[in-house]
């Protein structure tokens, strides 16, 4: 909770929200505002960080933070509530040990280079996203196995390799570095045959993209390697009826300094300039890929969603100009304040297939992040999109709205939430149009110091109902629904 004539400072406000998480709780979820439609049923899961310190020594990036997975049953008109930690090896061998073992994406072991030196094995903090796929809830991180949780308990109950396909079997050396294979946070599944989809970049002795196609019962059915020419970033994809669709986003990255231990590998990742943006098709049946060059080198971690019409790839995402990596004290206000993240706007991009010819148009002035669509939609055209907005430019680089824009006509509905800082929107569906449902956002509220779960209504973003948890949680990443027939 802020302190006296505190409200408005925006980097107070964050550093806060970034407080770690006191325990773990089962509670039933006080509606302070609106009511809870009696007729939704079932799971949102959201995943992110729910510790920022091991054991006295601070996470310097968000992204290290360890994994946290809260459960929202909505069930007759009331929400349960269970949060648990995911108990990766990582998180209970620093348990046991009482101190920080594992280098981090921001963050290094303290001790200097003797600690951190060759050390490039890192922690799997598995607090990046979510999903429910064959039937297995799987806590998701971006460079290694996803960890298996019980549905309801939230128990972690393994390591995920799937049946041996996501370990290593490269040579020794290198299977000593990195024993496991690399499994992006942003699978997509395929609404209409219900495979999931997902990729690993693999840097190495060879650069490599990995797509795994996973059957609708949860097996591995392909692990298709395709060669990439030199160091990218690729933090998200799309997928169309035909195609997984990636963005190589050029960037140098300082190996020596990162292995040495002298920078952390945030720290080492800068966008090339001199390269410009390669966009890869990856036939999902078969056949060999298809690349084109953007005009730019432009970055971006997320994606809205994707189509085909015609002979054109329709893509739209969030686009930055440039991507400078670093580390920040999110216990210092003015750490946070001169911290300098670049803008991402929505974007779409044209490609043609026929004419290899790729355009690109800023859909809106306002930066957004965290977008999501109605996962329905998913491979097909969409005509709604949803995100987080910065409604404050002028400020720190925060989101403190909820946004939902109309990708044709560039029309936007924005709810300004300063000063508070609301979560990515998950839709829920109500009906058969994507405007149907609700939006679920997990809002940290600057005023209280608590979270709170609300649920607006798509078209408007008026509140449909606001419930309060018994604590905070900091700014999380990705959630999922789950759907579950009423009785």
């Amino acid at each position: 909770m802020l302190a006296e004539g505190r409200e408005t400072d925006p980097a107070q406000v964050v550093v806060d929200a970034y407080r770690s998480v006191d325990g773990e709780v089962d509670a039933e979820l006080p509606c302070v505002e609106g009511r809870v439609p009696h007729g939704l049923s079932g799971v949102l899961y959201r995943n992110g960080v729910g510790r920022l310190d091991v054991h006295g020594t601070p996470q310097m990036h968000p992204f290290d933070g360890d994994g946290m997975v809260s459960r929202f049953d909505f069930q007759g008109g009331a929400v349960h509530y269970r949060n648990r930690w995911v108990r990766t090896r990582e998180f209970l061998e620093e348990e046991q040990a009482q101190r920080m073992l594992y280098r981090g994406f921001g963050t290094n072991i303290p001790g200097g280079l003797r600690a951190n030196a060759f050390r490039m094995r890192f922690k799997n903090a598995a607090n990046t996203s979510i999903v429910f796929h064959g039937g297995k809830l799987l806590a998701l991180w971006e460079a290694g196995q996803p960890h298996r949780l019980h549905p309801e308990t939230l128990e972690t109950l393994e390591r995920h390799d799937y049946e041996g396909a996501l370990s290593n079997r490269e040579h020794f050396l290198w299977r000593i570095l990195a024993p496991e294979r690399p499994f992006s946070a942003h699978p997509k599944i395929c609404p209409i045959t219900g495979e999931m989809y997902n990729f690993g970049l693999v840097i190495g002795p060879r650069i490599e993209l990995v797509v795994y196609r996973i059957s609708p019962e949860g097996r591995i059915m392909s692990a298709r390697r395709v060669g990439l020419e030199e160091p990218c970033f690729m933090h998200d994809f799309v997928l169309t009826e035909r195609f997984a669709v990636f963005f190589a986003t050029p960037i140098k990255f300082d190996l020596p300094r990162a292995l040495s231990g002298v920078n952390t590998p945030v720290e080492s990742i800068r966008r090339d300039p001199r390269r410009s943006t390669q966009i890869v098709l990856v036939p999902r049946e078969g056949g060999e890929p298809q690349r084109f060059e953007a005009d730019d080198g432009f970055f971006l971690f997320h994606y809205f969603n994707a189509y085909e019409s015609g002979s054109t790839i329709v893509v739209d995402g969030c686009r930055m100009a440039d991507f400078k990596g670093g580390t920040i004290d999110l216990r210092d206000p003015s750490a946070v304040r001169d911290a300098m993240f670049e803008p991402a706007f929505p974007t779409r991009w044209t490609v043609d297939l026929g004419t290899k010819k790729v355009q690109a148009r800023q859909l809106h002035e306002m930066g957004m992040e965290l977008p999501r669509i109605d996962e329905r939609r998913c491979t097909q055209m969409h005509r709604v999109l949803y995100a987080t907005a910065r409604t404050h430019p002028e400020g720190p680089p925060l989101l403190n709205g909820l946004a939902r824009l109309d990708p044709e006509s560039g029309q936007a509905v924005v709810r300004d939430l300063y000063p508070d800082l609301p979560g990515e929107p998950v839709f829920v569906p109500g009906g058969p149009g994507e405007d149907d449902g609700w939006l679920t956002s997990v809002v940290y509220r600057a005023e209280t110091g608590r979270s709170e779960l609300w649920l607006v209504e798509p078209t408007s973003l008026a509140t449909v109902a606001r419930l309060e948890l018994p604590h905070h949680l900091p700014p999380g990443f990705h959630g999922t629904w789950v759907h579950r027939e009423p009785a």
